[in-house]
């Protein structure tokens, strides 16, 4: 929770973005929904905040100020935050984390026991959820690290470190796919599909994909969870195109088969963001650090067949 109004938030993006349009995508709205924001911010002030143009929109001179004065307010509350969660956690050391579904099993645990070998009890507020979630959180100073696919960058996110992973074809291995190296696309999508949502980031990019092969796949199952789709394949209902650490845990157990893709690269980009006015404090470095050893435990584990 934050006292920070949403009208003042939205103000900040749209003050560093070069349009309505693009702001509205960075938070995940639409363009005229963030328009009547910006438009109740006026009549609230009763005076014009921003310039709009055929090229975009600028401060006005009152606009200037209230950024400058919003941007105050939204770091004293975070502050404020910092020194409620540093007061109420006593000697456990609090972690605000957010992250996608798909995350949580491969890399929570692990980093948890890695704590807490160095920091002592750990406690963990997990938010697990899709970007636009995650973002409204770390934007409200609910979060102090953010770990997921493809984030955009944001005024409240500092992008500290990313990591690339290319989507493999993922299947039960008593499916009846024939071999064990690359597929191509058109082999894979002879096979039901288990698809995310437009929910999730990579559905857009996936969807071109698959479009561009001009077939007419047979769908098992479209959602916006990353846990459904692998109980779907575990059970042998089709096939699924998802990055190897939603993956990692069950191809490692025998529980599914990992498949590079022919001749495409698609890639997810992890990215990995430190939230402004996080509570972490010393501490920082250390999660950050621990978090991109769990990763890297999960690199060194994947697969390495040569792509074709």
């Amino acid at each position: 929770m934050s006292a920070i109004s949403k009208e003042i938030r939205s103000f900040l993006v749209v003050s560093e973005a070069a349009s309505i349009r693009e702001a509205a995508h960075r938070l995940n709205i639409s363009a005229p929904a963030l328009s009547r924001q910006m438009q109740i911010l006026e009549r609230s002030y009763g005076t014009r905040l921003l310039v709009r143009t055929a090229g975009g929109v600028s401060l006005t001179p009152e606009g200037a100020l209230l950024r400058a004065e919003a941007q105050r307010w939204v770091d004293a509350d975070a502050a404020f935050v910092q020194r409620l969660h540093r007061g109420d956690s006593g000697s456990r050391k609090l972690l605000r984390l957010g992250a996608m579904e798909g995350l949580v099993t491969p890399v929570v645990p692990a980093l948890v026991q890695r704590l807490e070998r160095h920091l002592g009890p750990v406690e963990l507020d997990l938010v697990v959820g899709s970007n636009p979630l995650l973002h409204e959180k770390s934007e409200a100073s609910e979060l102090d690290v953010v770990l997921a696919y493809n984030l955009p960058r944001l005024a409240h996110l500092s992008i500290v470190d990313g990591f690339d992973y290319e989507l493999g074809v993922c299947h039960a291995p008593d499916l009846g796919i024939e071999g064990s190296g690359p597929l191509t696309m058109q082999e894979a999508l002879q096979w039901p599909l288990c698809l995310p949502s437009a929910a999730l980031s990579m559905h857009t990019r996936l969807m071109a994909e698959i479009l561009s092969v001009r077939v007419n796949p047979k769908v098992a199952l479209n959602t916006n969870s990353i846990g459904t789709i692998l109980s779907f394949l575990r059970d042998g209902h089709g096939i699924a195109f998802l990055p190897w650490p939603d993956v990692s845990q069950d191809v490692e157990a025998g529980r599914l088969a990992f498949r590079p893709i022919r001749s495409r690269r698609m890639t997810e980009r992890l990215s990995l963001a430190l939230c402004r006015g996080n509570a972490l404090g010393d501490a920082t470095g250390r999660v950050l650090d621990e978090i991109r050893a769990v990763i890297a435990g999960l690199e060194q584990a994947g697969p390495r067949p040569p792509y074709a």
